[in-house]
């Protein structure tokens, strides 16, 4: 099992949350072998809303990944390439489940002075675990 701890902008993390964004994009390389996301909505929201499982990473140019997903990026098309202006590759995450917290969370509540990463960090399941029980989230 393999978690990132990721944050995102709050009006995309809704998306993702809501069903109506299917893909989360990143100009850093992540590992393929991703199992889990935790969605954390960046400022001013500041707490994780859910926990994405996910159904694969692919890495392909910008307007390959666009062409793949625009139908459920959740993102306009002017704003996914200014994302990705001047970048060569493009690292899109595929959710196959989302599960959505009862309760949001604030990452201290889980570990102690945590910080949050710039791009995303790995996590250990133990966290994962507490997010999900803290969350009210009865199974993952």
């Amino acid at each position: 099992m393999r978690i990132a701890f990721m944050p995102i902008k709050p009006i995309y993390a809704e998306k993702i949350i809501n069903g109506s964004k299917k893909f989360e994009f990143r100009r850093a390389s992540i590992k393929g072998d991703l199992t889990h996301l935790i969605i954390y909505a960046s400022s001013p929201v500041k707490r994780i809303l859910g926990v994405a499982i996910v159904d694969g990473v692919d890495i392909s140019s910008p307007l390959e990944a666009w062409g793949n997903t625009k139908h459920a990026a959740g993102i306009s098309r002017a704003d996914f390439l200014h994302y990705f202006q001047g970048k060569e590759k493009a690292v899109t995450i595929k959710f196959k489940d989302i599960l959505p917290l009862g309760r949001d969370v604030c990452p201290k509540e889980i570990e102690a002075g945590f910080k949050v990463p710039q791009s995303f960090k790995y996590v250990q399941s133990s966290f994962l675990q507490d997010v999900l029980t803290k969350g009210d989230v009865v199974a993952a």
